[in-house]
């Protein structure tokens, strides 16, 4: 007789509740079991069916938020049951294997059926189905301040997307000829979700912002109306010719876009003129034809030899999108104030890409890895809309550019192992790019933009891994990024058009003339056994990020205004973290995880406030073999975070406020039971809490949840 294992039990239950298998946070918790558990009564021996399925129920009981619980967990909020789990194969002679697996769990809307059959020296055929559903929380934003109106949400705030894809594959895999693979996949997206475009309440003509009178409410959430579907077909060839792996691979992909974003603007009284108030659709299609080739050639261990090079063609199409708004004193339900109808237009993309890599063993113990990478890119767009207000047309409008960008990229990578208990390694990186943009606005009569950008990057890492001990080993490594990115802008008949367009909604011309970010960054791990039942993990991150700006002001009728180069970012990242492994005793075993994470954002804008990201995670996972066909899992999961900046804007106001102000845990026990060697049993109860803490931040408190969650599920083996 042989116990049950904690890694079989484990495997063989799919089912857990996401809100506590997704969570990243971590802390630990001590397990205790009253008293000593007797000696196990004899089990009965694991069954040796391959084959099996898996039935659970389950369901949610919500306290709060339900769309703020489903959004976290990426549950449903309420009952659901089905198949977790099934894996069927059988031989149907002694070369052919059929094999059957998936899952379908009606109320969580998460569905896969795959089917493969197998020949040996032959090749396969396969095909299948998977369609999972993702939450979205709907509410909507919240400002700080008095006089609450609590309006409300014109939507419901249970949003959802389901995405899903049907596939086919058939592959020959017979000696000596070619592995050729052909692909279908057809993928789609569909269904609804919040935008981070928000509307508002109340809309004041003045600037479409907050009145006086009520300084704090809650912004009605925008919804994007989503459908999307993608064909893909893949052709893939490999073969080897004496030293030398060969390879080819060919792609047509065909995308299809027809979505929609509802944004609720208020009139000023209050009253709701229009619960659409700003309508957006984009409909497009895009064509893409990609090939392919790349090869490994090994002329002996000492020095192999890669190459890769890669075409691409994209068309795309825009036909039929429109942007209406309706807003304004006075409106009328059903009268579009603005609106542009009719944007038309397309763009092609070409790109080609080339890579060489060359791995080298000049001597033993050091490996030197060269490399070089070409890109060249260029892009055609063309788009034209009308215009119109409420009582007559604008016009046509119409914009063109094109962009032409080659890229280089060198690198070198050296790894040396010689010294005893040692490898040291290093990487360079150099890469330059030059790009071209042209632009024809036909907004502006008469006025074209060149812009001539030049971006150089360099990268450098340093790093070492020590094994110090039998049982502790060091990992460091430090590393080095520049990017600089220089934009130079010339104006056609730049006097004349500004005279007559000194600026304005309208003026879409660059503010940019430099872009520089600079990155500097260490990591630091420990690996630390002291006895055969403990494992310790220490790890430091930080990284440093600056960026410089300078920008140009446009004025009418004098030349351009050039500003000098300002650091207009930085931020400061400490990542700390601690894990353990410890297993006392046979029967049981503790898992735990704490992090702490510091980011510190410093910003010169007198309008934008300096922001903190820091926050707290942590959990402990533990199992215990109360005998040999029972064992109990318990799990428990700690973030909190208390960054809620309530930011003010330039009209004096308060405006949307950033960072989180949230405490979120998480607890759960899973009982497993082997009832016969051919049957297992769990139960399972969890309970997650995500409030706001101790006062409302950007969320206003509106997506806040307690909730118990409950399943059990049995595995049947045949």
């Amino acid at each position: 007789m042989k116990p049950i294992q904690f890694s079989t039990l484990l495997s063989q239950s799919r089912m857990f509740f996401p809100a506590l298998t997704a969570s990243t946070m971590v802390l630990t918790m001590t397990l205790t079991h009253a008293g000593t558990p007797t000696e196990p009564a004899a089990a009965p021996e694991e069954s040796s069916a391959s084959n099996w399925i898996g039935f659970t129920v389950g369901g949610a009981f919500v306290s709060g938020s339900d769309a703020g619980m489903m959004r976290r967990t990426q549950t449903n909020g309420d009952f659901y049951g089905g198949i977790d789990s099934l894996q069927f194969s059988q031989k149907l002679n002694a070369s052919t294997t059929l094999t059957l697996d998936g899952h379908a769990l009606p109320g969580l809307e998460d569905y896969e059926f795959n089917l493969n059959l197998e020949k040996a020296d032959i090749g396969y055929v396969k095909a299948g189905f998977k369609q999972f559903r993702t939450w979205y929380d709907a509410t909507g934003g919240y400002l700080q301040g008095a006089n609450m109106i609590g309006l409300g949400s014109q939507f419901d705030d249970q949003q959802s997307i389901d995405r899903g894809e049907i596939y086919f594959e058939t592959g020959l895999r017979m000696e000596n000829l070619p592995e050729i693979t052909f692909k279908y996949r057809h993928l789609y997206r569909n269904g609804d979700k919040d935008s981070t475009c928000w509307g508002d309440t109340q809309a004041n003509p003045a600037w479409g912002g907050i009145t006086g009178s009520n300084p704090a409410f809650k912004l009605m959430p925008s919804l994007w109306d989503i459908d999307e579907s993608t064909d893909i077909f893949e052709l893939e060839v490999e073969h080897t010719l004496g030293n030398t792996d060969l390879g080819m691979g060919l792609t047509y992909e065909s995308y299809q876009l027809d979505n929609s974003r509802y944004t609720p603007r208020w009139s000023t009284n209050g009253a709701v003129k229009a619960v659409n108030g700003i309508t957006v659709t984009e409909k497009s299609d895009a064509d893409l034809f990609a090939g392919n080739i790349h090869s490994v050639t090994r002329f002996s261990d000492k020095a192999w030899l890669s190459f890769a090079a890669s075409y691409t063609s994209m068309d795309t199409d825009t036909d039929g999108g429109t942007r209406s708004y309706v807003y304004g004193a006075g409106m009328v339900p059903g009268i579009r104030d603005y609106s542009y109808d009719q944007m038309i237009g397309g763009s092609t993309v070409n790109q080609f890409i080339t890579n060489l890599n060359f791995m080298w063993v000049p001597v033993q113990d050091l490996t030197v890895t060269p490399s070089l990478r070409y890109e060249h890119e260029s892009i055609d767009t063309l788009s034209h809309f009308r215009a119109y207000n409420s009582t007559s047309w604008l016009g046509l409008e119409s914009l063109a550019a094109y962009t032409d960008k080659d890229a280089t990229t060198g690198a070198l990578d050296i790894r040396y192992s010689g010294i005893s208990n040692l490898v040291l390694f290093a990487k360079c990186q150099w890469g330059q790019e030059n790009e071209d943009i042209f632009r024809v606005d036909r907004y502006l009569p008469g006025e074209f933009l060149s812009t001539d950008v030049q971006v150089d990057e360099k990268e450098y890492v340093l790093g070492a891994n020590w094994y110090a001990l039998s049982n502790l080993s060091f990992s460091l490594q430090g590393y080095h990024n520049e990017r600089d990115q220089s934009l130079d802008h010339i104006e056609g008949n730049q006097s004349a058009v500004l005279a007559a367009n000194p600026g304005g909604a309208n003026n879409f011309r660059p503010i940019m003339t430099e872009h520089d970010a600079e990155v500097d960054g260490l990591n630091i791990r420990l690996t630390w056994r002291p006895m055969n039942t403990l494992s310790l993990v220490t790890r430091y991150d930080y990284r440093h990020t600056q960026y410089d700006n300078a920008g140009i002001t446009w004025t009418a009728p004098t030349p351009p205004i050039f500003h000098k180069i300002i650091e207009s970012g930085d931020i400061a990242s400490h990542i700390l973290s601690q894990s353990a492994t410890w297993s006392p005793i046979a029967r049981l075993y503790l898992q735990g995880t704490v992090s702490w994470i510091s980011s510190e954002t410093d910003t010169p804008d007198s309008y934008t406030n300096d922001s903190d990201n820091d926050y707290l995670t942590g959990s402990l996972t533990a199992g215990y073999a109360i005998d040999d066909r029972t064992e109990l899992t318990a799990s428990y999961t700690y973030y909190g975070a208390s960054n809620y900046v309530n930011s003010v804007g330039y009209t004096g106001v308060n405006t949307i406020g950033y960072g989180l102000n949230t405490q979120e845990q998480a607890v759960s026990v899973t009982v497993t039971r082997m009832l016969t060697p051919n049957m297992i049993w769990n139960v399972r109860y969890g309970f997650m809490t995500s409030n706001t803490d101790p006062m409302p931040d950007q969320s206003g408190g509106f997506s806040d949840f307690d909730a118990h969650m409950v399943s059990t599920g049995l595995k049947v083996r045949f």
